[in-house]
């Protein structure tokens, strides 16, 4: 009797599902200032900033709008606003196209009030300025790099670094025409910019491919290498979209043909399969190591073994299924993406409360059911925190197996005798660091 009413328990607490109706709730749709169109989103510590079209930059703290324009004296375009990023100082970079290429606001950690504000302008000499400003990076010194597009293709306005000396700073210019010894780029249309953990510079382009620079100094060219890649070495296509760093140092890559992901310990690549969309527009890891894509036909969450955990259409909430970005706060676990209306030229700001953080301790099984002959993978857990306790445990609550201390933790579909487990449901029972226990359902068919 006590064994029944311990399966019932477990079971319930399984079913309840807390983890799993956190994931599978629907979208909601957030109201933006006059409606904005969003060109670009980015998160820093539970506020996302956008960079618009019409309404300068505008930030979100989950509670209130506060908008940067013209009229407030600070940013210098409301309108064509490309890109918004957050360097680790929590300056707000936002840019454009023509002279007034680049502005930069130091709010000191205020939000709403913008009498503090501190704003620097930086602007493209008036005969190369043509260029539009597509992407940032931070390296691992603290220089700003910046991304362009030559409107011209004149193989001028490739790349900008930014050094902050502290009483001074230094603007740095790199292409194959000005830039002695730098003759490597492949194309003069950066669109994604991103460092690696090694602090290499990997250069997405429009219709180029990848080059990763391994510069060391960058005022010093002697010692620098270069890797080129494109759909003939690795890449889905050569079209890029987006490029990210997951924690785990794996680089992805959004392209218009799939989702390409770049291992550096073997380094080999791979394309991500049963994505909704083919086009990859947006990357962006949760706290837990998922990594959350936005294509062209909806939106994906993956488990760290680059399977497929969730799908999302309009049918779950979203306002539109071609996602441009998406950002992931590991501190909230709200999941921010931006919906695309290609008919009308629209966008709309779709937020997904998953509840994924880092204290969450949220679980997930790969694949379930697990059939042999035809999953690939082993029963594969993810989201348990290092140091957690993982059980396998049948109906009766008898103990089958224990797994190793490992992420993600692997069940092998044997029992502690090493035998195989008949077909049927088993319970996962996770003890957390926190002393908590979580129960996950697994089936195995034979």
């Amino acid at each position: 009797m006590r064994s029944v009413l311990l399966a019932l328990a477990i079971l319930a607490a399984t079913l309840s599902g807390a983890t799993s109706a956190a994931l599978a709730g629907d979208w909601e749709t957030v109201d933006t200032p006059n409606d904005v169109k969003i060109f670009d989103m980015c998160i820093e510590g539970g506020t996302i900033w956008l960079s618009t079209h019409g309404e300068g930059l505008a930030g979100y703290d989950g509670n209130s709008w506060v908008t940067h324009k013209v009229a407030d004296g600070g940013i210098r375009k409301d309108s064509w606003n490309y890109r918004v990023y957050v360097d680790s100082e929590g300056r707000k970079w936002v840019t454009r196209d023509g002279e007034e290429t680049i502005d930069c606001v130091d709010d000191n950690g205020t939000f709403a009030d913008k009498t503090d504000d501190s704003w620097s302008y930086y602007s493209y000499p008036a005969d190369l300025a043509n260029k539009r400003v597509f992407s940032a990076a931070e390296d691992l010194s603290g220089r700003i790099w910046f991304g362009m597009r030559d409107e011209n293709h004149s193989g001028i306005g490739t790349l900008e670094l930014f050094v902050d000396h502290g009483d001074s700073v230094e603007w740095v210019h790199y292409d194959n025409a000005w830039t002695p010894d730098s003759t490597h780029f492949s194309d003069d249309d950066v669109r994604a910019l991103v460092v690696d953990q090694d602090g290499r510079l990997w250069i997405g382009y429009n219709a180029a491919g990848i080059d990763v620079w391994d510069y060391g100094d960058p005022l010093v060219f002697a010692d620098d290498t270069w890797i080129h890649y494109s759909d003939e070495n690795g890449l889905p296509d050569a079209q890029i979209h987006t490029l990210a760093v997951g924690s785990d140092g794996r680089i992805w890559v959004g392209t218009l043909g799939g989702l390409g992901v770049f291992n550096p310990s073997s380094g080999s690549w791979a394309t991500v399969e049963g994505l909704p969309g083919t086009q990859v527009r947006a990357v962006s890891e949760d706290a837990q190591g998922h990594m959350w894509v936005g294509t062209d036909e909806g939106m994906a969450m993956l488990y760290g073994n680059l399977g497929v955990a969730f799908t999302y259409d309009e049918s779950d909430g979203l306002v539109d299924e071609r996602i441009d970005h998406v950002v992931a706060d590991r501190t909230t676990g709200n999941v921010w993406a931006v919906s695309v209306n290609e008919l009308i030229d629209d966008t709309s700001l779709n937020l997904l409360r998953s509840g994924i953080t880092a204290e969450s301790g949220h679980l997930f099984v790969y694949p379930n059911p697990w059939r042999e002959g035809q999953s690939a993978q082993m029963v594969q857990i993810y989201g348990a925190p290092e140091g957690s306790h993982v059980e396998i445990l049948d109906l009766s609550g008898q103990s089958m197996a224990k797994l190793e201390p490992n992420e993600p933790y692997i069940w092998d579909s044997l029992d502690s005798a090493f035998n195989e487990v008949p077909s049927g449901v088993y319970i996962l029972r996770v003890a957390l660091p926190n002393g908590s226990v979580e129960f996950l359902k697994v089936a195995i068919i034979r």
